[in-house]
């Protein structure tokens, strides 16, 4: 695939100018966040990305910058390769935006499988915080937002959130994929963000180890298809990296680069994350741009 803008290309206009509010942060280690806590940052900045022409190709994405009222989502660019399809993003407030521009990342086949793209809300959206992703590593606790694929024919897509650890960083992998971990994901997760214990974006999920399948009972019939070995996602840092060849600035982002506590993500019960899918569903949490200045120790 070569690098290039679809025919929605406004996506830099839109982005450039934007102004850059530094703040001086001092460097430690964040609050680590309980489960909950994280919840309440990934339900209203994970989205649902539906392709217009079949409900089989959907994925999920999350928020990462906001100009006006155009909020900016990141993904995985298999979720929306397709140019010949039509977009649309659902947010947790239970409304559908049309896509408004594609902007995909790799190079080639084997290049970075991330894409950007904008939708266009009146009303305000939350907007997540990312980090520096080469700090998480081995054994670090991880959170994992998304909207699966219904294994029953037909069935709504449901928010999920599941949580593990890091199990390898390798130094290089096809599409970047080079954060892997053993939290549970299923189809329709794809370009939903990974959460560090502090509720910060580190990396972008996209791949799974299918150990097996099985035939679904319902009434269309068909193989469903179980991602139950390691998953892998793309570090945020490879997104940062490539900002500019996409005429982007980095200065869009909400960054907090403060080490994440050494802490276990804990997994919570699906009815947990049901209840606080309705809870946190409507939440407006628009981050103020940071960017931070390290200072000597003893400042």
């Amino acid at each position: 695939m070569s690098f290039g803008f679809s025919r929605f290309n406004h996506l830099p206009q839109i982005l450039a100018g934007t102004a850059v509010v530094a703040a001086i942060v001092i460097s430690q280690p964040a609050m680590a966040k309980t489960a909950k806590e994280v919840a309440k940052i990934a339900v209203p900045t994970t989205v649902r990305i539906d392709n217009t022409l079949s409900k089989d190709l959907g994925g999920s994405g999350v928020i990462i910058a906001k100009t006006g009222n155009i909020y900016t989502v990141l993904t995985a660019n298999h979720v929306v390769e397709s140019t010949n399809s039509e977009y649309s993003v659902y947010t947790s407030k239970g409304k559908t935006y049309s896509v408004k521009s594609v902007t995909r990342l790799p190079k080639s086949a084997d290049d970075t499988d991330l894409a950007i793209i904008t939708f266009e809300s009146p009303e305000k959206q939350s907007v997540a915080a990312i980090s520096n992703s080469d700090k998480a590593s081995i054994g670090s606790g991880i959170y994992i937002a998304g909207y699966p694929l219904s294994i029953e024919a037909g069935g709504e897509r449901e928010f999920e959130f599941t949580a593990g650890q890091i199990s390898s960083r390798p130094n290089s992998r096809a599409k970047g994929y080079t954060m892997r971990y053993d939290a549970v994901t299923r189809r329709g997760m794809s370009g939903g963000p990974v959460f560090d214990v502090n509720g910060r974006v580190i990396g972008i999920h996209g791949e799974g180890d299918v150990e097996g399948a099985m035939r679904s009972e319902s009434a269309a019939g068909g193989e469903i298809r179980f991602k139950t070995g390691l998953n892998a996602a793309i570090p945020i840092n490879i997104f940062v990296a490539l900002m500019p060849q996409a005429g982007m600035n980095s200065s869009i982002l909400t960054r907090d680069d403060k080490p994440a506590d050494n802490v276990e993500a804990t997994q919570p019960s699906r009815q947990e994350v049901r209840g606080w899918y309705s809870d946190f569903k409507n939440v407006v949490d628009i981050l103020r741009q940071v960017v931070p200045i390290r200072l000597p120790f003893g400042f």
